[in-house]
């Protein structure tokens, strides 16, 4: 099998507002298995702290921590895609014939390049022959989708990787440019989006989740604007085949260009794999980062929704922060939100040290150690409740079966009878 040049030193630009600014340098010591990054000076003119915990903005060559991540720091290890992204990437190389066991974290920055999600670029730019995938068939995509889950040797994996454009988690996905009037797709190559082309996201089915995920999840992301929740642009799209996939629009695109984004996972170095973080944490981490209590409650406001709507799928990873073009913060909008049952039946992130069975009382108690004031916890409380009671109306706009509406409104809100096989067995519980 044939052996990667292994990449020692990445040069790492930020595309802000249009223009691309070098913000320094990740070299990597192989005596130490870990990288070191030092902000150009560019950088340091500008003042802009990407990712100001734990790599803050100071001359000289700073080295990562051994773990969460492999050697390399948080916010470069946002970059890389996990799950789908990282298997679709070791599929195609072992198909050229390469060992991705050997692959290093700077190696995998250099397969990321300049299509990664957020607005971190890197150099040198790990060289895959370019696929053009053609006409965007969805319901084709889903099925190389499930035959790569599978294993099956007869899957597409290069276009299926081309087409993920760096996104994380496990769910299959990929990037398109959608035009909103006519339902149109193209692809994205993060090369800029002919007029009238929006960037969006498309998931496709994981072998973990129910059947109907796509409108399933279009449902809870009606829920959860109604809840208060901080939301962007969702739809459902069909294939011609009349099977219906849920889409995102990108909050790390603008019309300005890409926006720098960091996840809670990068920015404290917690693995998001493990329980390292709860939401006492993800809500002091806001304050200090935003400054501004307005975000402060509207990451509360999350939390309330994760809590009533049965989101256990809450760890570090999918909570995340968006940098302005003049360095100031602000949550991003709300993502990967739908039914979970957590690992061990468990949330990710426990509320008021409670994991498996929280409630009003831990939910006050977050308030207060936030700082917000019982009558505005409370009155977030019930605009969440309300949202959440009127479930079986989002589910029926989303086009969800009446069997999967009801078992989940058993479980949201008691109503109804048990379904015969356990709901818990067919929720989403991937980390």
């Amino acid at each position: 099998m044939k052996q990667l040049d292994h990449v020692l030193s990445v040069e790492v630009t930020l595309e802000l507002a249009g223009e691309m600014l070098p913000i320094g340098r990740i070299a990597w010591r192989a005596g130490e298995r870990r990288s070191y990054f030092e902000y150009s000076q560019a950088a340091l003119d500008r003042r802009l702290n990407l990712s100001p915990f734990n790599l803050p903005l100071r001359p000289g060559a700073q080295p990562a921590p051994h773990v969460p991540f492999e050697g390399l720091h948080g916010l470069f290890n946002d970059s890389l895609p996990d799950g789908w992204g990282r298997k679709l990437l070791d599929r195609r190389l072992q198909r050229l014939g390469y060992d991705f066991m050997t692959l290093g974290p700077l190696d995998r920055l250099s397969f990321v390049g300049t299509t990664g999600m957020g607005a971190l670029r890197y150099k040198p730019v790990g060289l895959l022959e370019e696929v053009v995938y053609g006409d965007l068939d969805l319901d084709w995509l889903a099925t190389q989708a499930e035959l790569v889950q599978e294993e099956s040797p007869e899957a597409d994996v290069d276009r299926l990787q081309a087409a993920q454009g760096g996104s994380g988690g496990v769910r299959p996905k990929i990037v398109v440019g959608l035009d909103t009037a006519t339902g149109l797709l193209v692809q994205d190559r993060n090369t800029g989006l002919a007029v009238g082309y929006e960037p969006w996201i498309v998931k496709f089915r994981a072998e973990s989740d129910p059947r109907e995920i796509g409108p399933e999840e279009y449902a809870y992301s009606l829920m959860a604007r109604a809840a208060g929740v901080e939301m962007p642009e969702t739809r459902l799209l069909r294939g011609s085949s009349g099977n219906a996939y849920f889409a995102v629009r990108r909050f790390d695109r603008s019309a300005a260009g890409a926006i720098h984004v960091h996840t809670l996972s990068g920015l404290l170095h917690a693995d998001h794999r493990e329980p390292q973080v709860d939401y006492g944490i993800l809500l002091k981490a806001t304050r200090l980062l935003t400054r501004d209590e307005r975000h402060v409650e509207s990451m509360f406001t999350r939390m309330v929704f994760n809590v009533l709507a049965r989101n256990r799928d809450d760890h570090s990873k999918n909570h995340a922060f968006q940098m302005k073009a003049d360095g100031t913060w602000v949550p991003t909008p709300a993502y990967d939100l739908t039914f979970s049952s957590g690992p061990g039946g468990e949330h990710n992130m426990a509320i008021a040290g409670e994991g498996r069975n929280p409630g009003h009382r831990h939910i006050m108690q977050e308030a207060k150690g936030a700082g917000l004031t019982p009558l505005r916890a409370q009155a977030i409380f019930d605009e969440v409740k309300a949202a959440v009671d009127a479930w079986p109306r989002f589910a029926e706009n989303a086009g969800l079966s009446e069997a999967r509406m009801a078992e989940l409104d058993y479980v949201l809100n008691e109503r109804g009878r048990a379904p015969a096989d356990d709901v818990e067995s067919t929720a989403t519980s991937s980390p």
